[in-house]
């Protein structure tokens, strides 16, 4: 339950991020149509295609990701295994979870470079308009994860968990 909670906040701040920035980029064109002939239906459609297939490529990919290894997880069960069986069990089931991986980059992959030819080559919209929220996504998510982690609470010393005598074995660490 809390990685798919993690997931939609993820899913969730992206789609923030991405409609703020195709908000910016109608500003932005907007200020340049004082110099140049905007068609503001091409720049809006584009940007917010943009933003929609970017948070589409980014569901898809956390969507895949996770049902690969939570099948992978499934076979594996809950009992111990030792090294070599651990090894074992990961040598032949990797390549299920790789596969998986490898399909979803393929189909997103294939999605971005469709919108990017369809902005091109149609003209049904502004090309620079989607291609800046698809070039957006990662400072989009690395702006997300530090505001989550100026959030986040700083952790209390006193309920951490505390072994032996540490201070004594760090004292006599240091004492050497």
């Amino acid at each position: 339950m809390k990685k798919s909670n993690t997931a939609v906040k993820e899913i969730t701040v992206l789609s923030i991020g991405e409609l703020l920035v195709a908000a910016l980029v109608v500003c932005g064109f907007a200020i340049a149509s004082a110099f140049l002939e905007v068609n503001y239906l091409k720049v809006i459609l584009g940007a917010l295609i943009g933003a929609a297939v970017t948070v589409a490529n980014f569901a898809f990919l956390t969507v895949s990701v996770n049902n690969a290894i939570d099948s992978y997880m499934e076979i594996r069960g809950t009992r111990e295994m030792t090294e070599e069986e651990a090894e074992k069990f990961t040598a032949e089931h990797s390549m299920e979870i790789q596969n998986k991986v490898k399909t979803s980059f393929i189909v997103r992959t294939v999605s971005m470079l469709a919108v990017l030819i369809i902005a091109f080559v149609t003209g049904w919209v502004n090309p620079l308009a989607t291609v800046i929220p698809l070039l957006a996504y990662r400072p989009v998510l690395m702006l997300g994860e530090k505001i989550r982690k100026k959030q986040d609470p700083v952790p209390n010393p006193d309920n951490f968990i505390r072994y032996g005598d540490e201070e004594d074995a760090v004292g006599e660490e240091s004492d050497e």
